[in-house]
C-alpha cells in the first residue's frame, strides 16, 4: 500500500518510543481488518470498532513508553489481547444493561399475563410433560416469584447457578417438546 511504510516489530517499538506517529498508521493498516472482523465476530457493530481499536493503539503507545517495555510477543498478539480485554470490557457494560429474567423488578405473576388467546389445554399438556423438578423450579420462579436464592433452599441445590441452569434446562426441555409436536403455523397465522 502507497503511504505509510511497513515497520518490522522491534522497528514499532523503537518508533513508538521515539514518538513517530507513523507507527501508529503502520499499526492501524496492518491491524484494522483483524479488529474489525474480531469486534463483528463478538456481537459487535460498524460504529464500535474505530472507539475500540483507537483506545487499544493509544493503550499500545503508553504501554510502550512505560519504562522497562519489552515486546515479548508479536505486535499483532499483544495488540489484540488489548482490543479482547477492551471489547470485552465493553460487551460486559453493554449486556449489565440487558434484560434478564433474573434481574427483572417486577415478577412475571399468573394475574398479569394475558391469556385469553391460548389454548390452556395445550398449556397444561406441555407443562405437564415437564418432569417434577422442572414443574416446582419454573413455578416457584415465574407464578410464586421467589429469588434464587430461595429457590435453591426450597429445592434443596448447591447454589443460584445451580437454579440457573437448572432453570435454562427446564425451558430447553419445553422448547424442544413445542417443537417436536407443532409447528410455526400452529401458533401464528
Amino acid at each position: 500500500m502507497l503511504g505509510y511504510r511497513r515497520f518490522s516489530d522491534s522497528q514499532l517499538v523503537e518508533e513508538i518510543k521515539a514518538g513517530n506517529e507513523d507507527a501508529l498508521l503502520s499499526m492501524y493498516k496492518s491491524y484494522f481488518s483483524m479488529v474489525k472482523s474480531f469486534i463483528l465476530k463478538n456481537s459487535g457493530r460498524e460504529e464500535e470498532i474505530d472507539d475500540v481499536f483507537q483506545d487499544s493503539l493509544i493503550a499500545v503507545w503508553r504501554n510502550v513508553n512505560k519504562e522497562g517495555f519489552t515486546l515479548t510477543v508479536k505486535m499483532s498478539t499483544y495488540l489484540m489481547a488489548i482490543v479482547k480485554n477492551l471489547w470485552f470490557k465493553q460487551l460486559k457494560k453493554k449486556t449489565r444493561f440487558t434484560v434478564v429474567d433474573e434481574s427483572l423488578k417486577e415478577k412475571i405473576s399468573a394475574e398479569n399475563i394475558s391469556t385469553d388467546h391460548l389454548d390452556h389445554a395445550l398449556i397444561h399438556q406441555m407443562v405437564d410433560e415437564l418432569d417434577d423438578t422442572c414443574k416446582k423450579l419454573l413455578g416457584y420462579f415465574y407464578f410464586d416469584g421467589f429469588e434464587n436464592k430461595v429457590i435453591a433452599e426450597k429445592m434443596g441445590f448447591a447454589n443460584t447457578d445451580t437454579v440457573k441452569s437448572k432453570k435454562y434446562q427446564c425451558f430447553k426441555k419445553l422448547q424442544l417438546a413445542v417443537q417436536e409436536k407443532y409447528t410455526k403455523g400452529d401458533f401464528f397465522n
